[in-house]
């Protein structure tokens, strides 16, 4: 990733939708660029900010709290920026990445590490499946196209849902889960979901005859679902990479006149 980034001591490198940074401090230590992480999540982005300082060593890296469709920096400040998966939780995730494009200096490298539907799976499961992971994946032609409006050129995809130039992928960020294609443990129900999916059929049933057994066929299906989707290869990990084009119009931040 450094080197899609190409980025060096003395650069300026802006990470949207950070998480807790590690993805963020590791690159301040590979590169020596100054590392800016913005996440739309407070307690992540605190958690981010207390590790860092924390750190025995002092890396140049800040984080910040702010909602991804408006970061609060000037445009065509960032010698590159790269858009981890917590980007797809925005609500308007054409909107954040026009924004990372936009504070991101004229051919300056703009990079995407996002999941992406490889599948045609119905509506209802994939809503289920986006509950699950935090975040709304999209078709790479979307996430290319989104790009694209935002003033991005020369754009080249490389798959990473086996890893990084096929080794096994690490962490993104400190609690994004591993998820690769074809292979979806990652996804397997924690008991806090179990409890949740029981008590969403409890709230549905209450304490009448047969609320037990549709606590437990709530809990099958969703169990059902995840194994199907594994088979299905319903989610891959894309790096996605390009160049902002030096006469793309910027997009008008919220509130200038």
């Amino acid at each position: 990733m450094a080197d899609q980034l190409g980025v060096e001591s003395g650069s300026e490198l802006l990470v949207a939708g950070c998480g807790d940074g590690v993805t963020a401090e590791w690159l301040a230590a590979r590169t020596g660029a100054t590392v800016t992480g913005v996440d739309a999540d407070r307690r992540r982005s605190e958690r981010a900010e207390r590790r860092a300082r924390s750190s025995p060593i002092r890396l140049p890296v800040s984080f910040e709290h702010h909602e991804l469709e408006n970061l609060p920096h000037e445009a065509s400040v960032f010698d590159a920026s790269l858009g981890e998966p917590f980007l797809a939780a925005a609500r308007h995730p054409a909107q954040a990445i026009a924004e990372l494009v936009r504070v991101t200096k004229p051919m300056g490298v703009v990079v995407l590490l996002q999941l992406t539907w490889s599948t045609e799976i119905a509506d209802s499961t994939r809503e289920i499946l986006v509950e699950r992971l935090g975040v709304r994946p999209h078709h790479l032609v979307e996430w290319k196209q989104m790009l694209r409006d935002a003033g991005v050129v020369d754009i080249d995809v490389q798959d990473w849902s086996d890893g990084p130039l096929g080794r096994a992928a690490g962490r993104s960020s400190g609690s994004w889960p591993r998820v690769r294609s074809g292979d979806l443990r990652a996804l397997r129900l924690s008991l806090t979901q179990k409890v949740h999916i029981v008590g969403r059929a409890w709230r549905r049933w209450g304490w009448r005859a047969g609320a037990v057994g549709a606590a437990r066929g709530a809990l099958e299906r969703e169990a059902h679902m995840l194994r199907e989707l594994s088979r299905e290869r319903a989610v891959g990990f894309q790096l996605i990479r390009g160049v902002k084009w030096p006469h793309s119009r910027a997009p008008r931040r919220k509130g200038s006149t």
